[in-house]
């Protein structure tokens, strides 16, 4: 062998975290068991008698908005986490038993504090279906809509005279002045 040669240098294990991240203590505290009503802005203020909270994430639906009853939260100094970590995992707190966890570095998806801080906005979906359904239509529109009722409805009729079922049905058009219908399948 000659002197030249260097000894080959220990590779590090794709999953394993390397040494530094192993010694460096986390700031991310796992909040799990939140009680209702105790949102960002609580556990942020709750949460600063430990010491200086730099983020929350609390997680929600996507469809509803509601709490998933979990939370993570970043404090600006490791040690203030591990003390916060230990003094609420299993504490009692508006009747539920919080679950609190330090989390290494190692265990911290890079995303997980994306959309942080943010205030959440309600989505009002009931007032945007009714302001959607409650348009007003022109006359185009409203012919259209009639001309799709009365086709449905002559469909609704033919398929109860197919079945076999006598049956007295008055239908759509019975009700509708002649002209309005006359008109309707003109086009």
């Amino acid at each position: 062998m000659s002197s030249k040669s260097k000894a080959a240098a220990p590779v590090a294990d794709a999953g394993e975290p390397s040494t530094s991240e192993r010694n460096e203590p986390g700031r991310i505290v796992y909040i799990g068991h939140l009680p209702h009503g105790f949102y960002e802005k609580e556990m942020k203020a709750y949460f600063s008698q430990f010491g200086r909270v730099t983020k929350v994430r609390l997680s929600r639906s996507k469809k509803t908005g509601r709490s998933k009853h979990y939370a993570f939260i970043e404090f600006y100094s490791a040690e203030v986490a591990r003390i916060a970590a230990e003094a609420m995992d299993g504490y009692m707190f508006f009747g539920q038993k919080l679950q609190a966890k330090l989390l290494l570095p190692s265990q911290v998806h890079k995303d997980l504090m994306k959309g942080s801080n943010r205030v959440f906005k309600k989505v009002p979906w009931k007032k945007i279906e009714m302001e959607r359904h409650n348009v007003e239509r022109g006359e185009a529109a409203q012919a259209t809509l009639l001309k799709r009722a009365l086709r449905k409805d002559r469909l609704r009729q033919q398929r109860i005279k197919e079945a076999g079922i006598d049956y007295e049905y008055q239908g759509l058009e019975s009700r509708l002045p002649r002209a309005a219908v006359k008109t309707t399948f003109e086009d």
